[in-house]
């Protein structure tokens, strides 16, 4: 009896503890998200899909003179199926930032489309690792801060030979108070979620049934 009731208070003790901790970290969770490196002479730019917003960003990389050509992923594309026959046409992601890049005054050829279909980040590295003639020296991912991390991470392990930069495109920061912005805390949530299913041997793939989330 009295090795259970210490067996109790332990746990009790030990969730307290937990309990708190997650009290005190919750309101720096954003800011403890965020990652990033800052940009250094490579191979190649390399602009992970999500937000086709990042192609500015790439593009100023690109005209500093970080990387003589950039990459875009070619990312899963499903219009809802009743809405093409009403005669409306879809535009894909990597087809806005490739106009976003020719109106930042990005030359077309040097840019590279690669991979199809890809729904997560271990799909995006693993298609390019396919797509590139050699391993590269360095490479400069354009990504949110929030996913820096991650994509790093990922990207590490599918070119371990390779230096990966990952630079967060500032136009995608979270909000300071982030649990009261709608979009700052969905994004939060998802990429914590995205973290802990990669960590414990997770993918996203575009061979998974349908409705399954991605990136």
């Amino acid at each position: 009896m009295r090795l259970l009731k210490g067996i109790l208070i332990t746990l009790g003790g030990l969730t307290l503890f937990a309990a708190l901790l997650a009290a005190a970290v919750f309101p720096f969770l954003g800011r403890l998200m965020e990652s990033g490196d800052a940009p250094k002479e490579a191979d190649a730019i390399v602009l992970l899909g999500g937000n086709p917003v990042r192609a500015i960003y790439g593009a100023e990389l690109y005209k500093k003179g970080f990387a003589p050509t950039l990459y875009v992923s070619r990312v899963e594309f499903i219009p809802h199926q009743d809405l093409p026959a009403l005669g409306l046409r879809f535009t894909r992601e990597e087809e806005y930032v490739q106009q976003a890049l020719a109106l930042k005054g990005v030359p077309r050829e040097a840019v590279h489309l690669y991979g199809n279909g890809v729904v997560s980040t271990v799909e995006e590295a693993e298609a390019l690792r396919g797509a590139l003639p050699s391993p590269p020296r360095t490479l400069l991912l354009v990504t949110g801060p929030f996913h820096c991390r991650r994509a790093k991470l990922v990207f590490s392990r599918v070119f371990p030979e390779s230096e990966i930069l990952a630079c967060p495109d500032p136009r995608e920061a979270l909000a300071e108070r982030w649990w009261k912005d709608r979009r700052s805390a969905l994004l939060v949530l998802l990429e914590t979620a995205k973290t802990a299913h990669y960590l414990l041997g997770g993918a996203f793939r575009s061979s998974d049934p349908p409705g399954r989330p991605g990136r």
